[in-house]
């Protein structure tokens, strides 16, 4: 299979292994906190952006009034980036120790038994989960803070649209992918050189969950999904040397 697919096929994969035997209970927590949370957000973005807009319009001096078809578009791609960043932050630190604990469950299934975790209880593990995610929320919102500056100077603030969506993109890839790599404890700045010696598996697995976020009724189960897909791609590609090809596992041909 080549790089370009390896995000499809890992979501793919993702979904089905949510709904084996034994996996469902791992994914309620989840499932329930990304219902709750990404309805709240919805709710919060439709009545955020008219106002905002309308607001940003009247302040254009009236040269520049041509412009305000454009801001529509740049609006709406800037307040989805942040909206992403918002929602995925708030889920992460609700789920983090679930969510580790259903990567850990994932490959543990996908390596038929043959894989090892560090000893420790589920206190301990639940423990490490929340310190990492702080680490990781810590990582994201220094640079959430230098895209809302951007977004704010004159000129510059066109291309915040785009830096938004490519932020969006490889911070939901770093989010997701670190479960499987800090439940075998890889450091923070290890985790992040293999997400960059496998960047295109990285941005083609980031991509899918950006655009899986706004699809309806997907959207409310695509946490666990994205948790077990990340933990597949760590399994078939990650963990193995940047150049491995990827293959899809047993059982999974049919995908």
């Amino acid at each position: 299979m080549t790089h370009l697919f390896s995000g499809p096929a890992a979501l793919a994969a993702g979904f089905r292994l949510i709904t084996t035997p034994g996996m469902k209970r791992f994914v309620l927590v989840p499932l329930l906190s990304n219902i709750v949370i990404l309805s709240a957000f919805i709710w919060f973005v439709l009545g955020l952006l008219g106002g905002w807009v309308d607001s940003v319009v009247a302040m254009l001096p009236e040269w520049l009034s041509f412009m305000s078809w454009l801001l529509w578009p740049l609006a709406l791609i800037s307040i989805l980036g942040f909206v992403v960043y918002g929602f995925n932050a708030t889920t992460a630190l609700i789920a983090a120790p679930f969510n580790g604990l259903l990567a850990e469950k994932i490959e543990h299934k996908l390596r038929n038994g043959q894989v090892s975790f560090p000893d420790e209880t589920l206190a301990e593990m639940a423990k490490r989960s929340l310190q990492r995610e702080l680490q990781k929320q810590w990582f994201f919102l220094k640079r959430v803070l230098l895209l809302l500056i951007i977004s704010f100077i004159p000129v510059i603030n066109l291309l915040s649209p785009v830096l938004w969506f490519l932020f969006s993109v490889w911070m939901l890839s770093v989010q997701y992918m670190d479960y499987p790599m800090d439940n075998h404890k890889i450091d923070f700045h290890a985790m992040q050189r293999r997400l960059k010696q496998n960047w295109w598996h990285t941005v083609s697995f980031g991509l899918v969950c950006y655009l899986l976020m706004f699809v309806p009724f997907i959207n409310l189960i695509f946490m666990p999904a994205a948790v077990a897909g990340a933990t597949w791609l760590w399994v078939q590609q990650v963990s193995i040397h940047p150049d491995a090809a990827l293959e899809l596992p047993s059982g999974m041909k049919d995908i």
